[in-house]
């Protein structure tokens, strides 16, 4: 193309109309910074016949090394799932505008990138291939202009999960509310101090479940953990003993599991094999069946120990807390000391 337009018709002395020097086009398209493709209409090859340094850094390549070569021969014959799902929509996007002679925006889709002596680069594309069209109205040349937009990807996603963070933030804050509402209203004592300990006790231990699942980013937590937290708190070391693989619990059974394991120790800690020196508590847990754990609970008390007369709230919750984990406990009160089992499946 001519670097100059026609000069002002003769006589015309404008000084405002003085000869234009019209844009070097291949010099526009090289600096332009968003990276472009000229690709010939010569389907199925569509050959590569300018590379503007934008496309060439933006695939960690040079416009030397691409130009000459069909688009889609420089994924090789056997690419990678990724790499051959983003070479197909770019097949079906190039044979489009050749076939309805308009542009066509590809949807976005991940392709890696590979930087030397790294590894590859997750990055997010979008393209707009648009035809230019010859005298006789076919196409003869397509421009590819593409976007990277890994930054919005990336943000959308980020924006997504802050968005699922704060529901399920706010869902479980709604039910530890709950639930220390209950405690506080069934919760019963022969005097306030008596009341404030239990109360106190039963709030730590709601704590000390919101801890173990955010260590694990509320993902679950896991089972030894979850009776440790509990035990070190009422027992002095060496007073228990803890066995059983390593079992996850899902994270909508950890407060149920935990508050289980609270009202046993508070119970043993007062009435069994924690309450005096020499007691002991040993506590094991092996998997069953499809999915589901049965947790045994063994006391072994100095002084010979007098089954209860009747429920009170903590047996009570105990049995609700079984019931929400799709279990049961069953206890043996023997006089050496109580025999628990808790039987539960795991979600």
């Amino acid at each position: 193309m001519s670097d100059e337009l026609t000069a002002p018709p003769p006589g015309d002395d404008d000084p405002a109309k003085a000869t234009i020097v019209a844009p070097d086009f291949r010099a526009v398209f090289d600096a332009s910074p968003q990276p472009l493709l000229l690709i010939a209409a010569d389907a199925p090859r569509f050959t590569m016949l300018a590379v503007n340094t934008a496309h060439a850094r933006a695939f960690a390549t040079t416009p030397e090394a691409l130009m000459g070569w069909g688009v889609l021969e420089v994924f090789g014959p056997a690419p990678e799932a990724e790499a051959a799902e983003f070479r197909d929509a770019i097949r079906v996007s190039l044979e489009t505008v050749l076939r309805t002679r308009t542009a066509h925006a590809m949807a976005i889709r991940p392709y890696a990138v590979q930087f030397a002596d790294a590894h590859p680069v997750e990055r997010y594309w979008g393209a707009t291939n648009s035809p230019m069209i010859g005298p006789d109205g076919g196409v003869t040349h397509i421009l590819s202009a593409v976007r990277d937009v890994t930054g919005e990807v990336l943000e959308r996603r980020s924006e997504e999960a802050r968005t699922l963070l704060m529901r399920e933030v706010d869902h479980r804050a709604r039910n530890a509310l709950a639930v220390v509402q209950s405690i506080v209203r069934l919760t019963t004592a022969a005097s306030l101090e008596d009341f404030r300990k239990v109360l106190e006790g039963r709030v730590a231990a709601l704590a000390r479940v919101q801890t173990s699942l955010a260590a694990r980013r509320w993902e679950g937590a896991w089972l030894s953990d979850v009776i440790e937290g509990e035990l070190a708190s009422l027992a002095e070391p060496g007073g228990y003993s803890l066995g059983g693989p390593r079992l996850l619990l899902p994270a909508e059974q950890v407060q149920a599991v935990s508050m289980i394991v609270h009202e046993l120790a508070t119970n043993a800690s007062k009435y069994g094999s924690l309450s005096a020196a020499g007691g002991g508590l040993a506590v094991s847990w092996v998997r069953i069946g499809e999915g589901a754990v049965r947790i045994t609970w063994l006391e072994t008390c100095v002084n010979p120990i007098v089954p209860p007369t009747r429920a009170g709230f903590g047996s009570q919750l105990i049995a609700q807390l079984a019931r929400q984990l799709q279990g049961e406990v069953v206890y043996d009160w023997r006089p050496s000391g109580l025999s628990a089992e808790l039987r539960l499946k795991l979600s």
